[in-house]
């Protein structure tokens, strides 16, 4: 009997060491075990802080502050009583010449100033009002002109040919003073959404002011 007891102790004593092993050797024990033994890793944030933000990483930071910028920026408009002088010259002929041929239809005749030369269609980068005092010199009971500032542009065509009662647009450009009795001015027309069209100007300066010599269209659009 004491044998017996002996020989069931240590088989006992076996099963139960085999059973402890395999216990350790399942996944659990082993993950049970790896949690105790090893530490958790910093994170990566800290061993690298990240850089602050900055405008250029920020979306869209960049597209807002350019817009910004340029959507209030007026035109850079040359100022002298030459300029000034050959300017009301152009605007007499267009308004006086009809250049644009929509006289007779506008419903009000506005004036501007811009940089542009006008030789290539295009809407100009920006536009100024011309002075008042000047304004008030081209107006005529025919053509009642007033500053661009004062004008109402739909921007619209009506469907079906001609558009009677619209702006007429008159814009003076970019002058070139070839010599102190010859100059080039630019020029440009918008019939408010229906026609629109740019001018070169030759102008000579005799005892009486400035004159319009030569002109020619350098462009015709409709849109």
């Amino acid at each position: 009997m004491q044998d017996r007891h002996t020989f069931g102790s240590s088989t006992i004593a076996v099963l139960a060491a085999g059973a402890i092993a395999m216990a350790a050797g399942s996944p659990l024990a082993a993950q049970s075990r790896g949690k105790v033994l090893t530490p958790p890793r910093p994170a990566d944030s800290t061993a690298r802080p990240r850089p602050p933000a900055t405008a250029a990483s920020t979306p869209n930071a960049a597209n807002t502050t350019a817009g910004t910028s340029s959507a209030g920026a007026p035109p850079v408009i040359p100022q002298s009583p030459v300029l000034d002088s050959i300017r009301e010259a152009v605007f007499r002929n267009l308004l006086e010449r009809d250049r644009a041929g929509f006289a007779t239809l506008a419903s009000a005749f506005c004036l501007a100033l811009s940089a542009d030369d006008f030789k290539k269609s295009g809407v100009p980068a920006g536009r100024a009002d011309p002075p008042e005092a000047m304004v008030r010199r081209l107006y005529t009971p025919r053509a009642p002109a007033r500053r661009a500032s004062g004008c109402t542009f739909s921007g619209t065509q009506a469907a079906g040919g001609s558009v009677p009662g619209h702006a007429l647009l008159y814009t003076v450009g970019a002058i070139d003073l070839q010599s102190p009795s010859r100059a080039e001015a630019g020029a440009g027309y918008t019939y408010d959404g229906f026609s629109s069209g740019g001018y070169t100007f030759n102008l000579e300066r005799v005892d009486s002011g400035w004159v319009v010599k030569q002109w020619r269209m350098e462009w015709t659009a409709k849109p």
